[in-house]
């Protein structure tokens, strides 16, 4: 019998589709804030603050949730007339739901990073992340199937061939490169890379290519058939163990690369991969079949909401059979991400910028396309806002700020700004907030610095005096008799 904590882990995919307001990871908000702090440095290696120096502290520094769904709460409950309560409502859910609909959830907390500069054209960054990340397409006809019940479909059989579900939970440390080389006679390249030590905890994710069908005879017995896919989980019975959060085998490599170019005084591109890698599973490793079994199922009954995720499980366990396979290893893929962008300075202190990301989510590519503006105000405060659209959803329209005070920046975005003020029509969720602690201003040494990079004497600024104007003719002006001795 498969563990309840994994049934649980698959269960908890499924109700945030339920719960909450989806492709592929955006932020972009956070990404046309460029280089205001260090953990915009996680689009692009070449990305390092305005400072010398800077140092970011465990969980205060950076947290960031992002949550993407391809319907909305008003796409399946209803408000149940004379009361506060709402109803689920399947009609509504399996109306809106289309092929290749899914629901993605991607969390990061920050737990160490350090950056200095190495000379005039290096930078060194070293960092530590706690990450999760999960996905999960949703069956269409299955789901019909299971919230509808067998009675419908007496003599048919309802299939889905393409099974996708995965979730991991992995920490990351790494340590990042960046350099500045001059090319094309004055233009600016800078490069930069970033190698990270990949330690897995937890992994659940369903066989590439995974079927399953359900065939209702006229017994009302269901016959379920699969094409024997596995399932593959690791850590779950390691979780509550001090050592394993600590240290285990399941490890990997994975790599960012970036570069910009400084076209001219105005015009910058980029272009970033980053999570090239993967993670091997050895640790904590169970495996399961998925057999073919038989059944008597009427349907889920969901219309009590606090019963929903026992209900689901219970659900999974009556219609599915499994046995485990014993032994073995599995290797799982990083969600590759792909960053190609043009910033133009259309005013001394204002930046527009164009991206767009792609991102590989179990085999499929998904592409957002972002526009924002990025304006400095002084020294302390730095503001953006953007337009993006995401695969199956319409504009949304973000907004985020970063404020220096001192050795402390505070920043923070939100990817959806508009959607939080109806949160029933919110397809998706990204935040972020965190402080960190920088030290010197790069820019300003820059400004100091000759063609050969030696400081120059910074020279007060002489104020020009206006001449004076006579309210008398030329020929009146008496100022050459000074001249006389």
């Amino acid at each position: 019998m498969i563990r309840n904590t994994r049934l649980t882990f698959l269960v908890i995919m499924l109700l945030l589709g339920l719960a909450n307001s989806g492709q592929a990871q955006s932020d972009l908000t956070f990404y046309h804030l460029g280089e205001l702090t260090p953990q915009n440095s996680i689009y692009n290696p070449v990305f390092f603050p305005d400072a010398d120096f800077y140092i970011s502290f465990p969980v205060i520094s950076g947290v960031s949730v992002n949550v993407n769904n391809s319907f909305t709460y008003n796409d399946i409950f209803d408000p149940i007339e004379g009361s506060d309560s709402v109803q689920f409502v399947p009609e509504k859910l399996l109306s809106t739901l289309k092929n290749g609909d899914r629901l993605s959830f991607d969390g990061a907390v920050s737990l160490f990073q350090v950056g200095f500069h190495i000379g005039r054209s290096s930078a060194v960054q070293i960092f530590a992340n706690e990450r999760a990340k999960s996905s999960l397409y949703y069956p269409k006809e299955v789901l019909g199937y299971l919230l509808n019940g067998n009675g419908d479909f007496v003599g048919e059989e309802v299939a889905e061939r393409n099974l996708n579900v995965s979730g991991t939970y992995y920490r990351e440390y790494g340590i990042g490169y960046s350099h500045q080389l001059t090319i094309l006679g004055n233009k600016q390249l800078r490069v930069g890379l970033k190698v990270k030590y990949l330690q897995g905890f937890a992994q659940a994710q369903v066989d590439e290519g995974a079927q399953v069908s359900f065939f209702t005879d006229e017994d009302n017995h269901i016959h379920v058939g699969t094409n024997q896919p596995i399932i593959y989980t690791a850590g779950f019975d390691s979780m509550s163990e001090s050592d394993y959060l600590i240290s285990n085998d399941n490890t990997g490599v994975g790599f960012d690369f970036g570069a910009d170019l400084q076209i001219s005084p105005k015009l910058k591109v980029a272009l970033a991969v980053n999570d090239i890698g993967s993670i091997n599973w050895t640790e904590g490793v169970k495996n399961y079949e998925l057999l073919e079994s038989e059944a008597t199922f009427g349907g889920l009954d969901l219309k009590n909401l606090d019963d929903i995720g026992e209900v689901l499980t219970d659900t999974l366990e009556q219609l599915f059979g499994y046995r485990e396979v014993t032994g073995g290893s599995f290797k799982t893929k990083l969600n590759t991400r792909f960053l190609v962008s043009g910033a133009y300075k259309v005013i001394p202190k204002g930046t527009v910028t164009a991206t767009i990301l792609a991102r590989n989510d179990l085999g499929n590519l998904g592409f957002t396309y972002g526009a924002g503006y990025t304006h400095r105000v002084g020294r302390m405060l730095t503001v953006s806002t953007t337009v993006s659209r995401k695969p199956k959803q319409g504009f949304a329209v973000g907004a985020g700020f970063g404020a220096r005070l001192g050795i402390v920046q505070l920043y923070t975005s939100v990817d959806n700004f508009v959607g939080f003020t109806d949160v029933r029509k919110m397809q998706n969720m990204n935040v972020r907030v965190g402080m960190n602690f920088l030290f010197g201003r790069r820019s300003e040494k820059k400004k100091q610095k000759g063609n050969d990079g030696d400081l120059l004497e910074v020279q007060p600024k002489e104020k020009k005096i206006k001449d004076k104007l006579s309210p008398f003719p030329e020929e009146y002006n008496l100022d050459h008799l000074e001249e006389i001795d």
